[in-house]
């Protein structure tokens, strides 16, 4: 620890704050021989009181999914049993310890949280990983969910990892600690019993920057020679002391230990199974002779340094490495160890092999089932580089890029969908397989427009060629339709649905809503049940909203979200949630759409998404408008250049309604009108126009909405529709408050008494106008829309009668996470079941509950379940 007192210093607060309820963690990283394990042992001996957890990254299971996890939380399995059924279920299954669906990856990281945050109820835990750069990405990944929610929670995270070898480290929330050489006077201390002179020492300090390994591997016998100007890379200097040291002293186990190295599992019976085969002696394995480069790290054997085993596995020429892996790949000979005994062979094989390529790709489908989509990337791209044969190297070559794209890998989806893209006898089914992946990874990071561009030529043939499976396919088209605004994908879609004649339920209502949007009468709407998937079912939830279905387009949605909370499914329930933050705007529940928004937008940042977390926000900058904050503007303007930058139309058009909002609210109603028209955003335009004075384009915006809204059967347009022409002076506003009566669309329908009672009053009929501006203020106000409810208030005031300003609500200072708990407790859940749901720890949940009582100031969960029932 010479030169480290800064960096004990850093480890000291984090353990800290850690036993005080509030934990965190570190990445220390630097290049090897720095001293990172050696800070990471300082930081351990520090943890007096703490529950340690330890692992290491070793470089053969670095594509094994979960098994760095998996070596991680072994002293803690025997509480999972105590976790939630779906939790506890997810582990046992990752662990081979039951059999069943493969957890997702989220899933996974909900559970392993919960797992930490139970064995931190007795006293805190510190979880120490060394050379997390070889650890598994699932593994990661899930360290990076967890990582993410700590703040309450009495847990620590110390990472080491080396910068630039192996996988990324770089994990969210995790402070990152750089390790620089030793500064001279360390480094002397350091060398102090070498018995070096004063230049040896200055001459070995440069030549190895300070790295504390390196000054005390090369003092005295592999000094660069004087005036060297430009020495040995670091690592080959330390790789060549090791291994002449090792071959000096332990020359005749040198075949021993290149196995060893090979291996990775630190399993002696593999090892002596192996060595059999070769005709290796393992006995120096049970003798002391090999204690200073191998140690047990639990009942695994692994060496005592990275750099020791990197250096003795590359002494073996690669066709002594092949003999070695395939024999390995025969040891492992249970089902158990069946993608350690695939990628064995593979790494044995030289040239095509097509039972090492089958052999990858049931390990892959293995690894599928564990919830380790990067395993099975890794799996799959092998087995295709030894495949011949061109459609079957194609098919694996695009299976690869799915689970990629599952894995959130973009970079490697692409490469790998590149390749395959290169097969000319790719078969055409597998064709469109790529292109709607391609299409998935531009629709969720890329630009929507070029998602639509890429699966617009495939319909025609994925819907004669199976109709059921590319379903999801299909309705994706029309929502990225919807999303870019082009109103050319509904003439399109219902040519080619007209053609296919589907009997899928979802592609039938789609088909009715293409009827509705070209112009004909779109039939009844079809009922959609029975329906597994999430992403199908939230589409066909949309489509039914937009046919005007509202209850089946609010159940499916729902329910789509929930399957995606059960099963972890992030990525999807990110996405889910646009639709459900949409209508819950709607419905006049905007504390909740913001809650909805806040949790949807950081679970899209968690996956990958940068479309659908910018969506997020400008729904965010949208209820913000709504409600009058004052940060609405500022949300609603970053929202705005971020999604032009995106080239998001959607999110683009959102922005614009919200500013267009604040604008007209204030009275700005030319400058709302332009808001208005950009986000096309109709019955908000004709309100801008009318108060602007241009009449003549209120009539005509009202024309368009009403042959826009004519085909579709709900209330809720029709209302709108009618609050249009009322307002353009063609009928009153009674029929549009008839209507809005049949719906439920609570802001809208406040609105339209607004306008209503602002004519009256107009009119001179006070006493009605009165009834009408009452109505409004106090249904703005117990929305929470408290621009409007102030504007519905000052007319309320001119017509002679005093506005009433209600208290606010206690539910009303509750932030976006407080208040879907509290909604959560609402429902009867428990602590356990709402850190499911919400992909919490209990002990998280257990604190907000804490800040709710407190501003409530109530005392017990049935009085919070009554509060929000009188809410």
């Amino acid at each position: 620890m010479l030169g480290r007192a800064n960096e004990q210093e850093l480890l000291g607060s984090l353990l800290s704050k850690t036993a005080e309820g509030h934990g965190g963690g570190v990445v220390i990283h630097g290049e090897p021989g720095i001293g990172k394990t050696a800070l990471l042992a300082c930081a351990e001996e520090q943890a007096v009181g703490f529950q340690v957890l330890r692992a290491v990254g070793v470089e053969p299971e670095a594509d094994l999914a979960y098994a760095t996890l998996h070596q991680l939380l072994l002293p803690g399995l025997a509480a999972v049993d105590q976790l939630p059924a779906p939790q506890a279920g997810a582990l046992n299954i990752l662990f081979g310890r039951a059999h069943g669906a493969p957890p997702d990856p989220f899933i996974v990281g909900l559970s392993t949280l919960s797992l930490l945050s139970l064995l931190a109820g007795e006293k805190p835990v510190l979880c120490v990983l060394d050379d997390a750069h070889w650890a598994d990405q699932p593994t990661l990944r899930t360290l990076a969910f967890v990582a993410r929610r700590l703040d309450n929670e009495p847990i620590a995270l110390a990472l080491a990892a080396r910068a630039d070898e192996g996988h990324s480290t770089d994990l969210p929330l995790l402070r990152r600690i750089p390790l620089m050489g030793l500064n001279p006077d360390a480094a002397k201390a350091l060398l102090a019993e070498r018995q070096l002179t004063d230049s040896e020492q200055n001459r070995l300090l440069t030549a190895t920057g300070g790295n504390p390994l390196a000054l005390l591997e090369l003092a005295g016998t592999h000094l660069p020679p004087e005036g060297t100007q430009e020495p040995l890379a670091m690592t080959d200097e330390l790789k060549r002391s090791f291994l002449t040291r090792i071959q000096a002293l332990h020359k005749d186990s040198l075949p021993l230990l290149q196995l060893i190295a090979a291996d990775g599992s630190g399993s002696v019976e593999t090892i002596e199974k192996a060595a059999g085969s070769l005709r290796i002696d393992p006995d120096p394995l049970h003798r002391a002779e090999l204690e200073e480069l191998l140690t047990y790290d639990g009942p695994r054997l692994v060496f005592r340094h990275p750099l020791i085993r990197s250096a003795i596995y590359h002494s073996a020429t690669a066709d002594r490495r092949a003999v070695i892996h395939r024999a390995l790949a025969s040891a492992f000979d249970t089902p158990a160890d069946q993608h350690r005994r695939a990628w064995h062979r593979a790494q044995a094989a030289v040239g095509p092999d097509e039972e090492a390529a089958e052999q990858l790709e049931r390990s892959a489908e293995q690894a599928a089932l564990r919830g380790g989509p990067a395993a099975a990337m890794a799996a799959l791209t092998r087995a295709a580089d030894l495949t011949a044969d061109g459609p079957r190297r194609g098919r694996r070559l695009w299976t690869a890029a799915r689970a990629a794209i599952r894995g959130g890998i973009t970079s490697s989806a692409i490469e790998l969908l590149d390749r395959a893209e290169r097969e000319p006898e790719l078969a055409e089914a597998d064709r469109i397989s790529v292109a709607v992946m391609r299409a998935i990874i531009a629709g969720f990071s890329g630009s929507p427009e070029d998602a639509m561009d890429l699966i617009r030529p495939w319909i025609p043939a994925a819907l004669r060629i199976d109709a059921q499976r590319f379903t999801p396919t299909v309705a994706m088209y029309a929502d990225l339709g919807v999303r870019t605004n082009q109103p050319q994908a509904w003439t399109d879609l219902r040519g080619w649905l007209d053609e296919a004649a589907p009997t899928e339920p979802a592609l039938r209502l789609l088909q009715a809503l293409c009827r509705a949007r070209t112009g004909d009468e779109p039939g009844p709407v079809v009922v959609v049940e029975g329906l597994s998937d999430p992403i199908t079912m939230t589409l066909a939830g949309a489509i039914s909203r937009w046919l005007g279905a509202e209850e089946q387009g609010r159940r499916l949605c729902r329910d789509a979200g929930q399957l995606a909370r059960t099963t972890g499914a992030l990525g999807a329930l990110a996405w889910n949630l646009e639709y459900q933050v949409a209508d819950e705007i709607a419905r006049g529940k905007f504390g909740l759409a913001e809650a909805y928004a806040e949790e949807g937008g950081q679970f899209a940042a968690e996956v990958g998404q940068p479309n659908t977390a910018c969506r997020h926000r400008g729904l965010l900058a949208l209820c913000a408008a709504i409600r009058g904050r004052a940060e609405a503007a500022e949300l609603a303007n970053s929202v705005l250049a971020e999604a032009t930058g995106l080239q998001l139309a959607d999110a683009t058009a959102c922005a614009r309604r919200a500013l267009g909002l604040i604008d007209l609210v204030a009275g700005r109603h030319q400058e709302a009108a332009r808001h208005f028209e950009a986000a096309g955003a109709m019955p908000d335009l004709v309100e801008a126009l009318v108060r602007a004075g241009d009449i003549a384009g209120a009539t005509e915006a009202t024309a368009r909405f009403a042959r826009w809204t004519e085909p579709i059967d709900s209330p809720a347009l029709a209302a709108l529709t009618a609050r249009c022409q009322a307002l353009a002076g063609d009928g009153d506003y009674t029929e549009s408050l008839r209507l809005h009566a049949l719906a439920d669309a609570p802001l809208e329908f406040a609105r339209t008494e607004l306008l209503m009672g602002e004519q009256l009053r107009r009119d001179r009929r006070r006493s009605e106008a009165q009834h009408h501006l009452r109505t409004a203020a106090e249904n703005f106000r117990r929305l929470g829309a408290l621009a409007w409810a102030d504007r519905a208030e000052g007319e309320l005031r001119a017509t002679g009668e005093s506005a009433r300003t209600p208290e606010a609500g206690a539910l009303s200072t509750l932030t976006p996470q407080e208040l879907r708990i509290t909604l959560a407790v609402g429902e009867g859940l428990t602590n356990r079941e709402i850190a499911a749901q919400l992909f919490l720890s209990p002990r998280t949940v257990d604190y907000h509950l804490r800040k709710v009582f407190q501003k409530a100031a109530i005392t017990s969960r049935a009085e919070l379940m009554r509060l929000v029932l009188t809410s």
